[in-house]
């Protein structure tokens, strides 16, 4: 469990809190590449407690700037998106992708005035069919994290966002836990196998896995080790959890693969991503759906990204398919989690958990948050990954069977540029 005082310090992420210092040191995915048309309409999103406005200017460059218009602070959504740039529907002022004032019709051309007027962009990128934002100081901005997925094909790649009600961190806890998915996951009739994987029955067999550690420049990276159907054999599966809010789950080359981040919205709710993608295979339209449905893509609006499913209604949890086809009785893997991770409450009063062996990488998580968000408030210490690491590419979750008398280290060694300092 966690003090009232570290449960504050590692789930606020506003402007002046340690956490929030934290994630504006790193790249965040902000919008799907999709939602901006050029000279279309802005569109408005929160991200670590901020009001920003994204819109794509006349020459398809992507601009973020906060929403407030630096005038009388009329919502820059409602602007006109025009010749590179954003006009103010009140009184006329522009703005370029830069938050360089470019017009200002109210004002006298010989006063000046325009050249000191700015809207406070952030630094933007575009990858992987994602836009990317750096909300920290522009003198320490890092090199953008080329994940895995962001260098594939679109063909080998589908991806979704929704905002989940409970803070960045349960939300976190969730995905980096290997053992939840042994019941939460599982069905009435025994193991589910995801479409297009080959996913072992041992992980629902064996509920009590063995987890070892490997500390890594970018976060760090655990086995959970189970037994398998045979004597001299273990079913392995490693999960990188690489800072900020990220993780692989397990999974293999030539599989289809899963990248999952949490980004604060704010401290009561977060964007959670979901990718999908094969790196050496394109996906067919019909896997593409599949995996859509599987993954539940399909339950939230796709224009707000609120999901159809909450407490108003318990999740849509069905008794008679929790009897008869699904363990939870909730349709669509993220619904799942998203029904036990929000029941918690937006933010779960971690000075009242009892926690067991299984709950090491949730352990290990928040003190590795702690750790660098108070190095950084009190040394200047960058965080994890910021600059060392480099290879974001190389990352990769595994699952695999392996000899008894083998350790996981010998099978899958760490990269040196992985190592931790």
């Amino acid at each position: 469990m966690l003090s009232h005082a570290d449960n504050e310090l590692v789930t606020r992420t506003g402007k002046g809190t340690l956490m929030g210092a934290l994630f504006r040191r790193y790249w965040l995915p902000a919008l799907i590449s999709s939602e901006l048309e050029a000279d279309g309409a802005p569109v408005r999103f929160r991200l670590l407690n901020e009001d920003l406005v994204a819109f794509r200017d006349t020459d398809g460059e992507v601009g973020i700037l906060p929403e407030r218009c630096p005038h009388r602070g009329v919502s820059l959504a409602l602007a006109r998106n025009e010749r590179n740039g954003l006009r103010c529907l009140y009184h006329g002022w522009k703005f370029d992708r830069e938050g360089v004032c470019v017009d200002l019709p109210t004002e006298p051309p010989e006063s000046g005035f325009r050249r000191k007027v700015r809207a406070g962009a952030y630094a933007v990128q575009e990858r992987g069919g994602a836009v990317w934002v750096y909300m920290g100081d522009p003198e320490s901005e890092p090199p953008f994290p080329a994940y895995l997925w962001t260098t594939v094909p679109d063909s080998n790649r589908i991806m979704a966002k929704w905002i989940q009600d409970a803070n960045w961190l349960q939300s976190l806890e969730g995905g980096i836990d290997t053992v939840h998915a042994s019941f939460l996951h599982n069905t009435a009739a025994g193991p589910m196998t995801a479409p297009g994987a080959q996913r072992s029955a041992l992980l629902f067999n064996d509920t009590t896995p063995v987890l070892e550690f490997e500390p890594t420049a970018y976060g760090f990276r655990y086995a959970a080790i189970r037994r398998s159907d045979r004597e001299d054999e273990r079913y392995v599966r490693i999960t990188p959890h690489i800072m900020p809010a990220s993780s692989y789950p397990p999974g293999s080359v030539g599989e289809n693969r899963i990248w999952n981040m949490w980004a604060p919205r704010d401290d009561e709710s977060c964007w959670a991503w979901d990718v999908c993608f094969n790196e050496v295979t394109p996906m067919s339209d019909e896997l593409k759906e599949e995996l859509r449905d599987y993954r539940g893509y399909y339950a939230f609006d796709p224009k707000t990204f609120v999901k159809y499913a909450g407490p108003q209604n318990m999740w849509l949890q069905d008794r008679e398919l929790m009897r008869t086809e699904s363990w939870s009785g909730i349709r669509g893997l993220f619904v799942q989690d998203n029904a036990v991770q929000e029941s918690m409450g937006p933010i779960v009063d971690r000075t009242m958990e009892r926690l067991g062996t299984t709950d090491a990488a949730i352990i290990a998580a928040r003190k590795l948050y702690i750790k660098a968000a108070v190095a950084l408030a009190e040394e200047g210490v960058d965080p994890p990954g910021v600059w060392e690491q480099r290879d974001y590419d190389l990352i990769r979750s595994e699952a695999y069977r392996q000899s008894a008398d083998r350790a996981w280290r010998d099978e899958r060694p760490l990269d040196a540029r992985f190592a931790a300092r």
